[in-house]
């Protein structure tokens, strides 16, 4: 089996919960050395692994294949850039890129580079998002009219030390969570005709968007994508209505949670949903429907495999390209409030 040496750009809440795990429990992957100042926490978990200062380390040790670039989000362009420029292939955390510029600049040169280039949209893998992808592709509720998804928190109070929530580029909720809701959204109905936004700061204070919902209109359907810090009562986490009847699902997918208490993803009980979360479908009769077991290693084993069989990506840098492209244009509909053609824009 072709081991993949791995540097690691970052250890925070990605690098530390989302992407070290996967590394560390798939064989095919070697974790052998991590940018970071986090050198304690790093050595407890992972004692062979060798720490460094700066990541030109990285992108120039020969020994290393992918870069996994989970700093934040302004560093992303850069960091990849210079990887590619040292031959390597790179996984860049969401979001891909700050401007959709920079993005287009990072698919030539991984071309020119013949370089693995994708971005982490995890979320594809989430457990609730594969069970309504199941539905939609059954055609069990017929032609879709609307598709609700929410992506909330409870966060009142700020966070002034979170990179995040302060004043730079790439800050904010729509930069933050925004990719995953959009990736879904293209994942399922590809891209849209026309978008209309509404960004906004509600806690007090607050210097970055902390709320917002983006519509995305289709044909004849109409796709709301919701994400608020105020949302102390969560609704349901997917609603989707079509001509044959409904389906709403609540819950988060359980990944999240067992990664920041520290799991690691190998137990034969990885990314089952509780039966209390599991969706509705009411269609001909009112049932519930057990959810699709989730299981993030599926983008690590895709990765894997585009690099060492040369493989499609699940993720293509093209589809993070269109995130990255709503995301703009969100900003600018709901800076003018109005309706973005994204034929004309």
């Amino acid at each position: 089996m072709k081991i993949v040496n791995v540097g690691l750009v970052g250890f925070g809440l990605s690098g530390k919960s989302f992407i070290a795990p996967f590394l560390h429990c798939n064989p095919g992957y070697n974790l052998a050395a991590i940018r970071s100042s986090r050198e304690q926490e790093i050595k407890e978990l992972y004692p062979n692994v060798e720490i460094v200062q700066h990541e030109m380390e990285l992108f120039q040790n020969p020994a290393l294949d992918l870069i996994i670039i989970s700093s934040p989000n302004e560093t992303h362009f850069e960091f990849a850039k210079q990887a590619l420029k040292h031959n390597k292939h790179v996984l860049i955390e969401k979001p891909f890129t700050i401007s959709s510029h920079e993005a287009e600049e990072l698919i030539v040169l991984s071309k020119e580079k013949d370089k693995v280039l994708t971005v982490f949209h995890n979320r594809r893998w989430d457990g609730d998002f594969l069970t309504v992808k199941k539905i939609l592709n059954s055609n069990e509720l017929g032609d879709v009219a609307e598709f609700e998804s929410h992506f909330d928190r409870y966060r009142p109070a700020l966070d002034r030390s979170n990179w995040r929530s302060q004043l730079k580029p790439g800050s904010g909720m729509l930069y933050d969570l925004g990719p995953h809701l959009i990736d879904q959204a293209i994942a399922l109905f590809g891209k849209p005709k026309a978008l209309f936004a509404d960004i906004r700061i509600v806690r007090e204070e607050g210097e970055t968007d902390d709320t917002f919902a983006l519509f995305l209109f289709y044909h004849k359907l109409r796709v709301i994508l919701k994400s608020s810090v105020l949302v102390k009562e969560p609704g349901p986490r997917f609603i989707v209505h079509g001509n044959k009847g409904s389906f709403v699902k609540y819950g988060l997918d359980p990944q999240e949670a067992l990664l920041r208490e520290g799991k690691l993803p190998k137990t034969s009980e990885w990314g089952q949903d509780k039966e209390d979360n599991y969706g509705i479908l009411n269609t001909t009769s009112r049932d519930k429907i057990v959810t699709e077991r989730g299981n993030y290693m599926g983008l690590f084993d895709n990765v894997y495999n585009a690099i060492t069989e040369g493989k499609a990506l699940e993720i293509t840098p093209e589809s993070a390209l269109e995130t990255i492209r709503i995301i703009e244009l969100a900003f600018e509909s709901s800076k003018l409030r109005k309706v973005i053609n994204l034929a004309q824009a």
